[in-house]
């Protein structure tokens, strides 16, 4: 009987165990709002507020810096969503007050994978570098003060350290087509874009599909549905639980933004070797050379067909009909 009671309690006690992870403060490249709350004030961390100048200004962590715009669009090229080169992100770094001494943490809305540029912070080797598990909504939640008046940062010097740079972090797309053609087998490829997305009934680019032997993992898989927070170890281990540990792990998306959550949850997982494909599918699917699995092409007769109601181009689309006809019959 008093077996029976234990089993019952420890059922009852599991139950109550929620999906979210349960770690204290930190674990990886992830923090909670205690260890942010720990680091507002002290002058060895910078935190950044990566959210839009409206957001930020409606309240934020209290001393948190911001661009004035969303972190992303700064870190990451304007067109093609490439990182920034190392001489514009220590620039940049410097001038929201960071230099090689001090930590950063960076957050934003909650669920937003562009704030973590894909992981640039930890590709220039900043010191200690921290995502706010939960974003901002988890700050508020948990009752900690706001801020609503705009920080100004002190400019520091930024220097990237080469003995401290994660150089290896980023594959490039030569090396990226070089590993389709090839398929290691100790290489593991891993698609974070949705689903409609890996089996090209979306358009992103001149050509869809996803890279030879990619499996489909959206990023949405290691988020709690609600809070937006990383699961569970034990949950994020049941959705890698096919891939080898000792395995290189090569993840992207559209534009690399979506790849934060999958990195993250794998490193929390003990995986050593995980690198992102920066330029992704805009620059993949776009190029004529690279091996493409389940191709499709992009059909423009709509975009066409949408553009000549555009007012103005119309016209313009008309006339270089005309002038098309007339070189065809010369």
């Amino acid at each position: 009987m008093k077996k029976a009671i234990l089993l019952v309690a420890a059922v009852l006690m599991l139950s109550f165990i929620p999906n979210v992870h349960a770690f204290v403060k930190t674990q990886g490249h992830v923090c909670d709002v205690d260890f942010a709350a720990e680091k507002v004030g002290d002058p060895n961390w910078v935190i950044l507020d990566a959210r839009s100048k409206a957001e930020y200004e409606d309240g934020h962590i209290p001393g948190a810096v911001n661009y004035g715009k969303p972190a992303v669009v700064v870190l990451k090229h304007a067109v093609d969503g490439r990182v920034v080169s190392v001489k514009e992100a220590e620039q940049l770094l410097g001038k929201i007050g960071l230099d090689n001494k001090k930590g950063l943490i960076i957050y934003g809305a909650k669920g937003d994978y562009h704030v973590t540029c894909e992981q640039l912070p930890i590709w220039m080797g900043v010191k200690e570098y921290y995502y706010l598990d939960g974003g901002y909504e988890a700050w508020a939640k948990g009752g900690k003060q706001v801020q609503t008046d705009a920080v100004t940062p002190t400019p520091a010097v930024f220097k990237a350290d080469p003995a401290k740079m994660n150089k290896n972090l980023y594959v490039s797309t030569k090396e990226m087509i070089g590993i389709a053609k090839k398929q290691p087998k100790k290489v593991t490829i891993i698609d974070t874009r949705s689903p409609d997305e890996f089996n090209a009934l979306e358009n992103s680019t001149l050509r869809q599909g996803r890279i030879p032997g990619a499996i489909s993992v959206p990023y949405e898989k290691n988020l709690d549905k609600e809070t937006k927070k990383l699961l569970s170890l034990e949950a994020l281990a049941a959705v890698y639980k096919d891939i080898p540990k000792d395995n290189a792990i090569i993840l992207y998306c559209h534009r690399g933004c979506r790849t934060a959550y999958s990195f993250f949850a794998l490193e929390w997982l003990g995986y050593k070797n995980v690198r992102i494909y920066e330029d992704s599918w805009i620059v993949y699917g776009a190029r004529p050379d690279t091996p493409i699995e389940n191709e499709h092409y992009i059909n423009m007769r709509g975009t066409v067909a949408a553009a000549k109601d555009v007012p103005g181009l119309k016209a313009r689309l008309d006339f270089l009909e005309e002038r098309l006809n007339k070189l065809e019959k010369k």
